[in-house]
């Protein structure tokens, strides 16, 4: 797509003529003939094919002739906006485009860090110095009896339960739309079907006894650990994006915090509090 042939052929369009011609006549009208600076708004091709990509960005086609005259016509209109805005101060104490241009500041402090690609070297390094963090959840196989709502009668019932099944003995418990046994599953898995307060409280129990009542988000349960999986040591095959997004998470920090301290270097900060 030739931009800059899409550009020459508006800049020899009358209407472009024209909203240049009339930001010329709104400063004169305003009694400051325009100068070279600030005041001076050229809509070159450079300016017109820029607004054609962006355009092209958005909707994937490029734009008709009338839609290139409205971004254009958008165009002038902000920057007469924004330069008189500026001229008469109202940027000044304004909280919101104080927070905008900080934003802008540390947009541009971290981009190179947001952009930059790590090696393997510094990924697997983050991965030996905290393998648990990147570590697979154990898996976990168990048996479990639901004993309904999580209510004081059903507390009650559940220590005379529980005592049955230590004792060998069959118990029954309320029918429900859950497994009573589940083999190597990992804490997704748990917590999908029981809720996570049921899988926090499982890696807290013992494997081999029945125990319980642990409450999930359905109700109370008695459960049995029959087997707990240690979880196998963390690859850099199988943890690459999570590490990499703690690398870039960390980069970024580092070069927003390393450009702060170079700006303020050229500020006298004076806070004058009175008590």
């Amino acid at each position: 797509m030739d931009y800059k042939a899409t550009a020459r052929r508006l800049l020899k369009e009358p209407l472009v003529h024209f909203l240049i011609a009339g930001a010329m006549v709104f400063w004169l009208l305003s009694g400051r003939a325009p100068d070279l600076g600030e005041r001076r708004i050229v809509v070159n091709e450079a300016v017109a094919g820029a607004l054609a990509q962006r355009f092209y960005d958005s909707f994937r086609r490029m734009p008709s002739q009338d839609e290139l005259d409205g971004l254009i016509r958008d165009y002038v209109t902000d920057q007469v906006y924004y330069r008189e805005a500026l001229r008469l101060g109202l940027d000044q104490d304004d909280e919101v485009v104080v927070r905008r241009m900080r934003r802008k500041m540390e947009s541009l402090a971290v981009a190179d860090a947001e952009a930059a690609t790590p090696g393997d070297g510094e990924l697997q390094a983050m991965i030996d110095k905290d393998p648990a963090r990147y570590a697979e959840d154990p898996h976990t196989s168990f048996d479990q009896v639901y004993l309904g709502a999580d209510t004081p009668e059903n507390r009650i019932q559940a220590d005379a339960k529980l005592a049955l099944l230590r004792a060998g003995k069959p118990a029954s418990g309320v029918p429900a739309p859950l497994p009573g046994q589940l083999t190597k599953a990992s804490a997704n898995d748990i917590s999908g079907m029981f809720g996570d307060e049921f899988t926090l409280a499982l890696r807290r129990l013992q494997p081999g006894q029945w125990q319980g009542p642990i409450a999930s988000g359905l109700g109370l349960h008695l459960v049995r650990i029959t087997a707990r999986e240690a979880s196998a040591k963390p690859s850099l095959a199988t943890v690459r994006q999570r590490v990499e997004n703690d690398w870039r998470a960390a980069a970024v920090a580092k070069a927003q915090s390393e450009s702060y301290a170079r700006i303020l270097k050229g500020y006298d900060v004076a806070i004058e509090l009175t008590k």
